[in-house]
């Protein structure tokens, strides 16, 4: 591919303007910091009694203000005018399949937009490469159009196909000089004690904005405005607890999205603070996990001032930033040992030990939102308990799986997936070894969904209700007897149990599986149950009816609690 040069020129007219302009705004920065330091002068003097400033603490104004000075300065990209809303291009054929043969169809596709045009007659276009494996993320690419030709951006854009070869490109040639900087964003955003961390793999999910700014502007960036976005709230918060993220809109249209962290927060989890309470020293605090078995639940949760009740301050960081514990009774409180309770296991400590103990804390940020954390000694154990894979293909087939799962234990051993030699009868031969099943246990990647919906029966009435809501989804009565054999053990001895069922798109959310050949059908169901000692009100569940057409692939599963 050819390396071009390309320099954007703007007129002579627009460059003395711009000389003019800098000149001005120096004047004005100038002028501004010498009335606001004056300003700050007569204020101080005015109140008698009021001690100097350290020179620690005067530098750490200074710093501050440096900060809030440099993030207000907008990072402008000369001779490019970005548009809004971007315009969305048919295919322009830039990327092709790549040289993948284990999951060939694991590209899916790219979308263009063009989002800026140039000073000298150019066109900056944003490509979007989707890729499904394990669930779905895109990769940005940026070309610049220049007489009917397209340059990939070097120094703007991902690596094409990443390390597996999922995709390539065609005849576009290669611009590594041009570069957008207003697009290259830092991995940290400080502002004054909060940390703004970039959550790289959660931008490649719905990243791509065409007009609207969902969420609520809360700041600006040198790149772009800041926004939060509010998603649902937690699962046994009763609204109190809501989860959130902050995003920098960037001037193509792509989120990029960061989330809040303490600067006092070190990497093991522990809090750089002085304890007024000393019940929080050495512990570990994390996010609290929104519910369930998946390890992808632990985003930054918000609440609301009143939900914390009468709060009390159990720390301080060395800048002072404080940090504080919900009232026992509050509803933060409850919300968070009832996340403690999901696990279902014995010995758990009362609520208000839990409180006493700090098992809840919250701190808030530079923009005024208060960021709960869960003390790591509190933290659920929960997996997704032996969800067991069958694979019946039409002919005997290679078959390759790959499960988007923190697996802890598998049979046959996982590794970076599985090759299994599969039959239609649903055997299976691994590296030489006969099995009937695929089987793992851990955390999934994707969030846990909430439960809303289900069936409550008396104990007694478990088995016979599993075997015909099994039945009900497809499943044969090899399958239903081996997830009986599994899981009637561990269901709970109280007099009525809630009886759930993840379906196939939730768990292809929670864990999703990546199957070459693609099936043609897929069943995966997976049992949420709770042990109540009397009934409750809930949505009754309609179950669907799988139909197993060709290729079909099945799996079970079930929360398994008190694991590590």
């Amino acid at each position: 591919m050819a390396d071009e040069e390309f320099k954007i020129e703007l007129p002579r007219k627009k460059k003395r303007n711009l000389l003019w302009l800098w000149i001005l705004i120096t004047a004005i920065v100038v002028g501004g910091g010498v009335a606001a330091f004056a300003y700050r002068e007569s204020i101080r003097d005015h109140f008698s009694g009021e001690e100097e400033l350290t020179e620690d603490e005067s530098v750490a104004e200074e710093e501050e203000v440096a900060e809030e000075e440099e993030a207000s300065i907008k990072i402008v990209d000369e001779g490019i005018t970005w548009l809004n809303p971007r315009v969305k291009l048919s295919d322009l054929g830039l990327f092709t399949s790549g040289s993948n043969t284990d999951f060939p169809e694991s590209y899916q596709g790219t979308t263009y937009y063009k989002v800026a045009t140039t000073s000298d007659g150019g066109e900056i276009i944003l490509a979007l490469a989707k890729m499904e494996l394990m669930g779905y993320w895109y990769d940005f690419h940026h070309f610049l159009k220049k007489d009917g030709a397209y340059y990939w951006l070097a120094e703007n854009s991902d690596a094409v196909g990443g390390k597996d070869h999922y995709y390539s490109r065609t005849s576009s040639d290669t611009n590594s000089t041009m570069i957008i900087q207003s697009l290259r964003l830092d991995d940290k955003i400080t502002v004054g004690s909060t940390i703004l961390a970039q959550q790289a793999s959660v931008s490649r999910e719905e990243s791509f904005v065409i007009s609207e700014k969902a969420g609520t502007l809360i700041g600006e960036t040198k790149w772009g405005d800041l926004y939060m976005l509010k998603g649902e709230d937690l699962d046994k918060s009763a609204g109190a607890v809501k989860v959130t993220q902050y995003y920098v809109l960037r001037n193509d249209g792509v989120r990029i999205i960061y989330w809040p962290t303490p600067d006092f927060r070190l990497d093991d989890g522990t809090l750089n603070v002085t304890w007024s309470n000393p019940a929080g020293s050495g512990d570990k605090y994390s996010q609290i996990k929104t519910s369930g078995c998946g390890g992808g639940g632990s985003f930054p949760l918000i609440v609301s001032a009143t939900s914390m009740g009468t709060k009390t301050e159990v720390g301080a960081s060395a800048k002072g930033e404080k940090v504080y514990a919900p009232a026992a009774d509050s509803a933060l409180t409850e919300a968070a040992y009832q996340v403690y309770l999901m696990d279902g296991m014995e010995g758990k400590v009362a609520k208000t030990e839990f409180s006493s103990n700090l098992g809840v804390i919250a701190w808030q940020d530079d923009y005024d939102n208060w960021i709960v954390y869960l003390n790591d000694k509190y933290a659920p154990m929960v997996e997704c308990g032996k969800p067991v894979i069958y694979l019946y293909p039409e002919e005997t087939t290679e078959v390759k799986v790959k499960v988007g799962a923190d697996i802890r234990i598998s049979e046959p051993e996982y590794s970076d997936g599985w090759t299994a030699i599969a039959s239609p009868s649903g055997s299976l031969k691994v590296a030489g070894k006969n099995y009937d099943s695929l089987f793992w246990e851990g955390l999934g990647w994707g969030e846990y969904p909430r439960v809303t919906s289900g069936t409550i029966v008396k104990t007694p009435q478990v088995a016979t209700t599993i075997t015909a809501q099994m039945k009900e989804m497809g499943l044969n009565d090899k399958e239903i007897a081996d997830f009986k054999e599994f899981w009637l053990p561990k269901m709970p001895a109280t007099p009525y149990v809630r009886l759930s069922w993840l379906l196939t798109p939730e768990m292809d959310t929670l864990a999703p599986l990546a199957v070459s050949p693609k099936p043609d059908s897929s069943i995966r169901v997976f049992l949420d149950f709770e042990g109540l000692n009397s009934k409750i009100d809930i949505a009754p569940q309609v179950l669907p009816h799988y139909e197993r057409k060709g290729f079909t692939l099945v799996e079970w599963g079930g929360l398994l609690k008190g694991r590590n």
